[in-house]
């Protein structure tokens, strides 16, 4: 094809002209160096100072979310059936209350845009990032089980959106300082600037005629974020889940297949739960301070049951690898399904969090059961495979997810080619086949009125 001209840091595509003898290879007419480029350096400019903010800001988050939630929770060292303080209902419920007193003050809508979806619409609304981060933190620190990702991306990606609409830049240049602000961001949570990087942008997915300038502008963000975060937090995503080596064997790709549908029966199962939820607490939905106050109590009474379920799962997945085989596969069930009644609890009740690494746990929670009642089936395949196939079924990275399944487990090259079947299936088999759309549109359409149900016409009964 001709004519088609792309944008900065992108070749113009049918140049009719050779470039000269004593030009550089590549340095002819029609064709503009990725480096050379009209507005790249300014585009490189942002990503280097979004990342240097968004490593403090993401230092300042996370340290703060860390710091309260020692103030008021210390998991048991056993934690099996009812091994938690009735207490911590208490410290829930009032974190409920303050969660929906501060949604009033700050006039916040009932849905904000949710992780993913900012990172796909490419820009986060600036009006309301203060307000959901501090209600978030609020939520994190009351024990609520969700995750940070939301805030951080909201800090990032609104930094970015801010920053453009300062400077009056363009469309394309705004959006790609949001990308870069949302990976600098997850660069710093998760400590690796390549998983940071792959994610915003497979969520993304940007045009091919920004792609070459948003791959370096958020690499390059979210390594200056890592830089920064790094050796003042000390913490590491990679190899932070330690499982059995085990050794490759080809069965395990067919194997990986019955894991992938699980995982995905499973997102399905998640995605029902919050839709039912939403519904069940529908009546409350004008009472901003009693249904988050609801909510904590309830996920509250589930931690004092079952204290794996609270918080986001990160750390609590390490115990249930380290004590698994103690603790036993009736409880890791029984841990599993809270897990997924706690989500979506705060979900349809008004706390704001992140899904990624709640559902990651729910996934990893699911494989070490598996291996538990297949003991045939190694722990570490089981828990590679779950881990990260319960979030294909429900966003389109698979390249991210073996990624992240392979810095965080660290089990080898050979043993990733199952977690890769799997994650292909969960795919297929939930979002590929629209299993998951057609579940959420039917979460979504309305209840009919009772007296559609009865088969008369609105209106006719007396």
């Amino acid at each position: 094809m001709s004519d088609v001209t792309q944008g900065p840091g992108e070749a113009r595509a049918g140049a009719s002209s050779q470039s000269s003898s004593d030009e550089e290879p590549g340095s002819g007419p029609g064709f503009v160096p990725l480096a050379r480029s009209r507005g790249f350096w300014t585009i490189i400019g942002y990503a280097v100072v979004i990342g240097l903010v968004l490593a403090f800001a993401a230092l300042a988050f996370l340290g703060l979310l860390k710091g309260g939630t020692k103030l008021w929770f210390t998991l048991p060292k056993n934690p099996g059936w009812f091994s938690g303080h009735l207490w911590w209902v208490a410290v829930t419920a009032a974190a409920g209350v303050l969660v929906g007193v501060l949604r009033r003050v700050f006039r916040l809508p009932a849905k904000l845009a949710g992780t993913l979806k900012e990172i796909r619409d490419e820009r986060v609304e600036t009006s309301t990032v203060l307000k959901a981060v501090a209600v978030s933190l609020v939520s994190l620190v009351g024990g609520a089980s969700l995750g940070p990702e939301d805030a951080l991306g909201k800090m990032g990606g609104g930094f970015g959106t801010w920053v453009s609409a300062r400077r009056n830049l363009d469309e394309s240049t705004s959006a790609t300082n949001s990308l870069s602000g949302m990976s600098a961001a997850f660069g710093g949570l998760l400590s690796s600037p390549i998983l940071a990087t792959a994610l915003v942008v497979e969520v993304a997915r940007p045009k091919l005629v920004r792609l070459g300038d948003t791959l370096v502008a958020t690499l390059l963000s979210s390594t200056v974020a890592f830089a920064v975060y790094f050796p003042i937090a000390g913490g590491t995503f990679l190899g932070i889940y330690r499982l059995p080596p085990f050794k490759y064997e080809d069965w395990q790709l067919a194997a990986a297949v019955p894991l992938g549908l699980a995982a995905g029966a499973l997102a399905l199962i998640t995605v029902a739960a919050i839709g039912l939820l939403a519904k069940l607490t529908a009546p409350l939905a004008k009472r901003t301070i009693l249904r988050p106050a609801l909510g904590g109590i309830a996920f509250g009474l589930v931690g004092v049951a079952l204290p794996l379920t609270m918080f986001t799962g990160t750390d609590q997945l390490t115990i249930m690898i380290h004590d698994g085989a103690a603790l036993g596969a009736g409880l890791i069930i029984a841990v599993l399904f809270a897990k997924i009644l706690t989500f979506a609890l705060c979900e349809a009740t008004g706390f704001i969090g992140g899904p990624i690494l709640v559902t990651l746990f729910i996934g990893g929670t699911a494989g070490i059961a598996a291996h538990l009642l297949i003991p045939g089936l190694p722990e570490g395949l089981t828990f590679a495979t779950m881990f990260v196939a319960i979030l294909a079924a429900l966003v389109a990275a698979p390249v991210s997810l073996i990624v992240l399944a392979a810095l965080t487990t660290q089990i080898g090259t050979l043993q990733l080619a199952p977690v890769a079947i799997a994650v292909l299936t969960a795919y297929l088999a939930v979002s590929g086949s629209g299993a998951l759309m057609a579940l959420v549109r039917k979460g979504r359409k309305p209840a009919r009125p009772v007296s559609q149900a009865a088969g008369q016409s609105p209106g006719s009964a007396s």
